[in-house]
């Protein structure tokens, strides 16, 4: 397609008429021209029809008939790298400067705002998790890519984002357990229903595990000792929001059962600080 093709084409799909799209800067018998093949635009007008519409200079003097592929060709390399570089954001901001999507790049929309949405559970940021998963979730579904496994954990995450103080209330354990992959997040999954039973590998999982069997066993004191640890230990490449709240929730209640009030009040008050926080 030469430039005149291109421009009129993506004109008429916009739905543009040519007054419309010269507006005030190129007169409307110039556009003409142009689309005519009959007169090569300028780069300041070549620069202003491509921003009207919504494509690249490059596109519209380029060989390329497609313009997906146009697109495409020039970000998706940079897009990958983002991606295996784990830059999430940068990665969604080079895909949305295509116009349109096919499976590889809602895959890696699903991918990342999966990425951004677990991220953002682990840290509290359960607004901002909520609408990252609900993205992941609708890029998911745009794909004909396997995305079982996203879709999997996106029903775990989000029933965490949606009650993280009781998820089981939001989550569908039946549906969860249909598509669950032993070798992934199993653990977070074991902690979350409560499974006493299972090898934790994970030591803040662990540790708080066997703080529970304690506190189970009227052993307050001991629990106390493991529950502290965690505190002490934790850092920003283990913390997990859902952990801390349930250590606060667990602190508090040892300290009642001790009669120690004041230690109570304490975690009672960073338990309820985290609450705020989740509104984030």
């Amino acid at each position: 397609m030469t430039i005149g093709e291109k421009i009129k084409s993506l004109r008429v799909k916009m739905g543009l008429t040519q007054s419309k799209l010269c507006a005030s800067t190129i007169t409307r018998n110039m556009l003409s021209e142009i689309e005519c093949d009959k007169a090569t635009p300028s780069i300041a007008t070549l620069k202003y029809i491509a921003s009207q519409l919504n494509v690249s200079p490059a596109y519209l003097i380029s060989d390329d008939e497609d313009l997906l592929f146009f697109e495409k060709k020039n970000v998706i390399e940079k897009a990958i790298n983002y991606y295996r570089e784990k830059r999430y954001k940068d990665c969604i901001e080079v895909i949305g400067e295509i116009s349109s999507r096919d499976d590889e790049m809602n895959y890696l929309l699903a991918e990342c705002h999966f990425a951004l949405g677990k991220s953002a559970v682990l840290s509290g940021a359960l607004i901002t998790a909520k609408e990252h998963l609900s993205r992941a979730q609708k890029y998911s579904s745009k794909t004909a890519y396997n995305t079982a496994e996203i879709e999997n954990l996106i029903l775990m995450y989000s029933a965490l984002a949606e009650n993280i103080q009781s998820p089981l209330l939001e989550f569908d354990i039946k549906k969860f357990e249909e598509g669950l992959d032993p070798n992934f997040e199993f653990e977070l999954y074991r902690y979350i229903i409560s499974d006493y039973e299972y090898k934790y590998k994970n030591p803040v999982l662990k540790k708080h595990v066997e703080a529970k069997i304690r506190i189970k066993n009227r052993q307050y004191r001991e629990a106390l000792v493991l529950l502290d640890e965690i505190i002490n230990e934790k850092n920003p490449s283990t913390y997990n929001s859902y952990v801390m709240f349930g250590v606060y929730t667990d602190m508090e209640y040892c300290s009642k059962q001790l009669a120690n009030f004041e230690a109570a009040y304490k975690y009672a008050s960073k338990r309820l600080s985290m609450l705020e926080g989740f509104k984030a």
